[in-house]
């Protein structure tokens, strides 16, 4: 090798340290830097809360559509059987309209007397043949109807009681979940118009 070359690769390795300890340096200067502006968060002071202020959560089962605000037409439906178990999914809007049809219809055929047992129950399960995400069991027993509903998602499945009514009884208004379930789907289809 001539005595250039050496020199050239002398003054080559000699900028590469300075490079990398001018790098070096800076790392440690950024480090200690950032060290000085991070402050220890301090906790938020403690807040009394009145105990008979904050709301339940809902015992027994229960029933939740809303639209999906990022998915035009879109809905989530969640199922709750009331011991702990839940089911969710999400559901287009020609699927909601099938429940809505199941449940109406399954509230018109529990104030009938057909398809009733005299000694057992006689279990009629309503749901449309090409949708089977939700369907309705109804057990009619002498004068009484029993609901229970189903909703099948990817999630898995499940079926909550869902109320029952004596059908000869024209003097009170059943709160049943059938009927809160029918009423939230119609509110929910309501309030997905604008977005659509």
């Amino acid at each position: 090798m001539k005595l250039r070359e050496r020199m050239q690769i002398k003054l080559i390795l000699k900028s590469n340290a300075i490079v990398a300890a001018s790098l070096l340096l800076a790392g440690i200067a950024w480090a200690q830097d950032t060290s000085k502006k991070y402050q220890k968060p301090t906790t938020p002071p403690q807040v009394q809360v009145d105990p008979s202020k904050l709301r339940q959560p809902p015992s027994g089962p229960s029933f939740y559509i809303s639209p999906i605000e990022a998915s035009k037409g879109m809905f989530s439906i969640l199922l709750a059987d009331g011991n702990g178990r839940t089911v969710a999914g999400s559901f287009s809007l020609q699927q909601v309209e099938v429940f809505e049809a199941v449940l109406e219809a399954a509230k018109a055929f529990a104030f009938t007397d057909e398809k009733a047992g005299s000694s057992s129950p006689i279990t009629t399960r309503l749901m449309d043949q090409h949708e089977w995400s939700l369907f309705v069991d109804v057990s009619k027993l002498g004068k009484q109807s029993k609901f229970y509903i189903s909703l099948i998602t990817p999630q898995g499945k499940l079926t909550a009681f869902a109320g029952e009514i004596t059908r000869d009884s024209k003097t009170e208004e059943p709160s049943l979940l059938l009927l809160d379930a029918l009423g939230k789907v119609q509110e929910a289809k309501a309030a997905a118009k604008p977005l659509q």
